[in-house]
């Protein structure tokens, strides 16, 4: 049986959350075009809809208890290494808005796929890294998923970015989302989204300008009615503009700073291989 954690709802005082300036130009976090669809809670004598914990942020959908996405900063130059810690529940917003058994499971339930990775927010002094790998074990920061979410080519992505980041400062900021359709196919009394995306910023180690790329990996394959299929994630890169229309979100100007020129109908190009990323334009 799973463990699940709740503190009190001051244990969070302090989190700062996603930074928008991380990578040393301002990044915002997307903007959501129907804020209706937006949980808010109490906080500090304020109404809140961002979630910060320690080097991340989530904004989560109230009405399907998932979250519309969560974005992080990553600091490649400080990581630190902690045991997996137990699931917690947020204790800033009620526990009917966070799901915690209905569809997760062994076989054929499915598995918690994290939005922010695990050993993303897990940098800095060792207090704060610690911080980190606890926060990104809240159900807030899960998706229910076919199989381990940062897995394959998908798990590679933000490496690669690493790489290509600048070499004094390796820091790159992402934000991670499923796609939340009103036509998903319900499991256990959830609807289980059948894609996700994901956008990655940096400053790239050559140009030094700021380069921002979309990919989006799709579990409908694996989705057929009451049939569950166990296989591999079809991940590809797309436009931040199809991203954007799709979700519901806005990226700022980030869209315009996508090199990638692909995509004109929606469909992106299929990945087997971070090298096939198209970083700059043609």
């Amino acid at each position: 049986m799973e463990v699940f954690e709740e503190g009190v709802p001051d244990d969070y005082i302090g989190r700062g959350g996603y930074d928008p300036r991380f990578i040393g130009v301002e990044v915002p976090l997307p903007t959501i075009r129907d804020t209706s669809e937006v949980l808010t809670f109490p906080w500090r004598g304020q109404q809140e809809s961002e979630l910060k914990y320690q080097h991340f942020s989530v904004v989560m959908n109230r009405h399907r208890r998932l979250c519309i996405f969560s974005a992080g900063n990553i600091n490649g130059a400080m990581p630190r290494r902690f045991k997996r810690p137990n699931w917690r529940l947020d204790a800033r917003i009620p526990v009917a808005m966070q799901i915690r058994h209905e569809c997760y499971g062994n076989e054929p339930k499915f598995s918690r796929g994290h939005m922010t990775r695990r050993e993303d927010p897990v940098w800095g002094e060792p207090l704060e890294a610690s911080l980190g790998n606890r926060d990104s074990m809240h159900v807030t920061n899960t998706v229910p998923q076919m199989q381990p979410f940062n897995g394959g080519i998908w798990l590679a992505l933000e490496s690669y970015a690493l790489h290509h980041a600048r070499s004094d400062q390796m820091r790159i900021s992402v934000m991670t989302g499923p796609f939340l359709m009103p036509d998903d196919p319900i499991r256990d009394g959830v609807k289980i989204p059948r894609s996700f995306w994901k956008v990655i910023v940096f400053i790239h180690d050559q140009t030094r300008e700021l380069c921002a790329t979309g990919y989006t990996m799709s579990q409908e394959d694996f989705l057929h009615d009451e049939e569950f299929v166990f296989g591999k994630h079809k991940t590809s890169q797309a436009r931040i503009a199809a991203i954007e229309q799709r979700a519901g979100l806005t990226f700022g100007s980030l869209a315009e700073r996508d090199p990638f020129d692909g995509d004109e109908e929606g469909v992106g190009r299929w990945l087997t291989e971070p090298a096939q990323i198209q970083y700059r334009r043609r």
